[in-house]
């Protein structure tokens, strides 16, 4: 399995872009939005964060090899979770990523519809099974953050009040979080923000959801 690329960006297509990877030329299908972004940088060196599948037709016997490239591997986790809705496949969901992924998970995640149908290849009744099916699934990725973010080498522990959620959903909520870009101290805080009051939390979901609110109301 290919997970990572990096090579010389020696020219980006419509859909694709070719890495110098020596001694091989490899094409590299991406989404839209990382189109954009590289598109200014041809001749310079690349990493991009793979998935490997293969497109055709079993019947036909018909089957290419495909890498997709991204420029995360966050993005590249949230590109695997599109794919898993009926009707999504690759090429659909590199076509509907023109928006930074963060963006495509806040309009799942406050069940817009309208917004959702509007991305390229991506229609009123597709939107309406991908908000069914990933709205519990996508907070982590409305909560991404630049990747400037500080280092910090604070506990992992948090001043919440302890009965409001299990140790294993404040760990695993701690860990998403870390896993979207925030540094140790962002977490805990974030985290410290909706655990002061009397709700409680039983899923990673739960807690994710809420501190998507609180950002919202800050």
């Amino acid at each position: 399995m290919i997970t990572q690329l990096r090579g010389i960006l020696r020219s980006v297509g419509d859909e694709e872009l070719t890495l110098a990877v020596e001694p091989f030329d490899v094409e590299v299908l991406v989404p839209e939005h990382a189109r954009r972004q590289l598109q200014a940088k041809l001749g310079e060196m690349v990493t991009l964060h793979t998935i490997f599948y293969i497109e055709g037709n079993q019947m036909t016997g018909r089957m290419n090899p495909r890498l997709v490239g991204f420029l995360s591997p966050i993005d590249r986790e949230f590109f695997d979770t599109f794919c898993s809705v009926d009707g999504v496949g690759a090429k659909k969901a590199l076509r509907a990523m023109t928006r930074p992924v963060r963006e495509l998970a806040r309009m799942i995640q406050d069940q817009d519809v309208v917004a959702l149908a509007h991305c390229p290849g991506i229609g009123e009744a597709t939107a309406e099974r991908i908000v069914a099916k990933l709205r519990r699934k996508v907070g982590k990725f409305t909560l991404i953050v630049g990747q400037d973010a500080a280092d910090s080498t604070a506990s992992a522990e948090t001043n919440g009040t302890p009965e409001n959620a299990e140790p294993d959903v404040i760990r695993d909520t701690f860990a998403a979080l870390l896993s979207v870009g925030h540094n140790e101290s962002q977490a805990r805080q974030a985290i410290d923000r909706v655990l002061v009051g009397k709700k409680k939390y039983r899923t990673v979901p739960d807690l994710i959801e809420a501190i998507y609110k609180s950002r919202d109301e800050e």
